[in-house]
């Protein structure tokens, strides 16, 4: 079934917050139907760090909208800007 994939870039509420909790904060707040599917640290300055994360959506009116509603509200999370949303056209089997 075709998708999307959002990019979302995620700023700690704190600066001493460790990457792997706030990943697991917000994975938890998406639950198992919208799975992270790629995280990445990205540097910004003096300790200072953003999450980059990729989240599979299924199709379905206003389904990006609540994915950003609902990373903004993770716990953990101090700010959160969308950077891109791209089409998944196709399911790899195993």
């Amino acid at each position: 079934m075709a998708g999307y994939v959002v990019r979302i870039k995620v700023l700690p509420q704190d600066v001493n917050t460790d990457p792997q909790k706030l990943l697991e904060s917000i994975s938890s707040a998406l639950g198992p139907d919208r799975p992270v599917r790629a995280s990445k640290n990205e540097p910004i300055a003096f300790g200072l760090y953003a999450l980059v994360i990729d989240v599979v959506v299924e199709e379905g009116e206003g389904a990006i909208d609540r994915v950003e509603q609902t990373v903004a509200a993770a716990p953990m999370v101090g700010q959160s800007e969308l950077q891109g949303v791209s089409r998944q056209s196709s399911t790899l089997r195993k």
